[in-house]
């Protein structure tokens, strides 16, 4: 499969095909947080995450030629497609609504650089921050006594989940040190 850069030369249409090529042949992320608590949805419902990677530059360029939205639902749709002619048949009925995030969306959340989603490069020789798992808790460290800090660039890989058990594991530090 060629890059999309040998795509844009063309026109939106000639994007758009790419996208759908691509859509077809990539891998997904899917996961659904009601098996584990119920309550994120009603009675007899379910909510599914479906992820997958997706250039920066190309979203950028289909922001800048006006069709950003149409694109979102482009690529909605289309995934949706994909996995009723793959693991989910009948799935297209039972949608009842959908959201689609990007790289622009992230950067513009997140005020993460192109849509990072980690951060950093998993190619540095030294990591700005802790990245051994076995040793996460020394993410919430400072050098400042009793201060402590979280967030997704405290850990590497860097993220919302980040965030989330940093923030956790300091606040569970600061209850430990008034005691």
């Amino acid at each position: 499969m060629i890059g999309w850069e040998d795509s844009a030369n063309d026109s939106k249409g000639d994007l758009f095909r790419w996208t759908e090529d691509y859509l077809e042949r990539t891998t997904y992320e899917i996961s659904c947080p009601v098996i584990r608590d119920q309550a994120l949805a009603p009675e007899g419902k379910t909510g599914i995450i479906i992820s997958t990677l997706l250039d920066y530059s190309l979203v950028k360029r289909i922001s800048e030629a006006g069709d950003y939205e149409h694109y979102k639902e482009f690529c909605t749709q289309k995934i949706i497609n994909v996995l009723e002619q793959s693991l989910f048949p009948g799935i297209q009925e039972l949608v009842l609504f959908s959201i689609c995030a990007t790289p622009l969306t992230i950067e513009k959340e997140t005020f993460n650089s192109e849509g990072a989603i980690t951060g950093w490069s998993f190619t540095n020789k030294i990591m700005p921050s802790e990245n051994r798992f076995k040793k996460i808790t020394n993410a919430v460290q400072t050098p400042i006594p009793d201060v402590y800090q979280c967030g997704q660039w405290t850990f590497s890989p860097s993220g919302l989940p980040v965030s989330i058990v940093t923030g956790k594991l300091a606040a569970d530090q600061v209850k430990k040190n008034l005691k």
